[in-house]
């Protein structure tokens, strides 16, 4: 049964609105001043308020205001003898349903309670369809990161994605080429959820497709999938990326960064360089050249790659976790295996946050080096 709360100060509208609700199958409550019509709004859960303007204690304007700054979503309708245009625009501008001036026809009301429920009905069905299908996105998503982890001589490898919105613009892969070599991406697309997972979905795609012909050509891989996201998307939906190849007979990191964060090497648990952009963010311009670097890799060393959302996580006070406390996550949980590095490293960013949930996607991978120089 729906619960309808009537504010309403003259006796006699307050009983024939009980009355006619009651007879229609509504639980009806009815208070006769402002204050008390706050209240019971916050305490209990009501289908619809019909919300007199001129209530004692506080008007009924004043009554809508402090309930939707408090996030109340049940509809409102004024009924009020103010009949002036200016004060139908306030209270609809107050985040009112409707406003009906009196005097008014019981039947008419009746009917405007009546389409107003047909309206949220159908509205929240539209959200619960769309919820189901942003966790159906979702689920096709996480399908797409990595199941497994090939195993690669030397090298222990991880990683993580924790989306801000069900479905995530945060993108991170591995997998091995034909040659032995391992592939690892991290990607982070412009904007956040369907449209961005969309793109990811779209770039896990033509990774995948072209690495192996690629193979450590990081520079030609960048290069082709950058044509492509140039052609299918439009140029707020670009992509920042960095995609590497390792070489485990020569412990050789070969890699091409497009516009993201400079990805970390850790020697001894200290950091000692970094895998700087060599090109623009991919999808911005048609042609970009096929750059690429190499460094090579030690026992013990560490390769840390991350997406922006880690360093702009923000407790309450506004403050970001910034990249000094990332440094000096990494540096403290160096010596764990890599997907325990990545846990530990995300548990630190959700805890300084605190409260706060995330404004963006969280994305790690970790690749140590680990056995015995050849």
């Amino acid at each position: 049964m729906r619960r309808v709360l009537v504010a309403e100060d003259e006796p006699g509208i307050a009983l024939g609105l009980e009355d006619t609700l009651r007879l229609e199958g509504y639980h009806v409550e009815v208070v006769t001043t402002g204050p008390n019509a706050s209240r019971r709004a916050r305490e209990e859960s009501f289908d619809l308020i019909l919300l007199d303007v001129m209530l004692p204690g506080k008007s009924g304007f004043d009554v809508c205001r402090e309930l939707r700054a408090s996030g109340l979503e049940a509809p409102i309708i004024f009924l009020t003898a103010r009949t002036q245009e200016a004060d139908r625009v306030s209270g609809l501008d107050l985040g009112a349903n409707d406003y009906v001036t009196k005097p008014f026809s019981p039947r008419e009301l009746m009917a405007r309670v009546r389409g107003l429920f047909r309206f949220v009905d159908s509205s929240r069905q539209d959200r619960r369809r769309l919820v189901e299908e942003i966790e159906a996105a979702a689920q096709v998503q996480q399908r797409l990161f990595p199941s497994a982890v090939p195993d690669i001589p030397g090298l222990d490898y991880a990683g993580c994605c924790r989306s801000a919105q069900g479905v995530s613009g945060d993108y991170f892969d591995f997998f091995k080429l034909p040659s032995g070599y391992l592939a690892l991406l991290v990607a982070d697309v412009c904007g956040k959820g369907m449209p961005a997972a969309l793109v990811a979905a779209s770039l896990h795609a033509a990774v995948r497709a072209h690495a192996p012909a690629a193979d450590r050509n990081t520079g030609a891989l960048i290069a082709q999938v950058n044509r492509l996201l140039f052609e299918t998307t439009s140029l707020d939906r670009f992509v920042t990326m960095v995609y590497a190849v390792y070489d485990p007979t020569c412990r050789t990191l070969t890699w091409t960064n497009a516009g993201h964060c400079s990805p970390i090497l850790f020697s001894n648990a200290r950091p000692v360089a970094r895998l700087e952009s060599l090109l623009p963010p991919a999808g911005i311009m048609a042609d970009v050249a096929p750059l690429q670097q190499s460094l090579h890799m030690s026992d013990g060393d560490l390769v840390f790659l991350y997406s922006d959302g880690i360093l702009e996580a923000c407790n309450s006070n506004d403050e970001e976790f910034g990249e000094a406390r990332l440094l000096e996550a990494v540096q403290y949980n160096a010596h764990l295996p890599a997907a325990d590095l990545c846990a530990a490293v995300l548990v630190s960013a959700r805890a300084f946050a605190r409260e706060r949930s995330p404004a963006d996607d969280l994305t790690l991978v970790a690749a140590k080096v680990c056995g015995t120089e050849k």
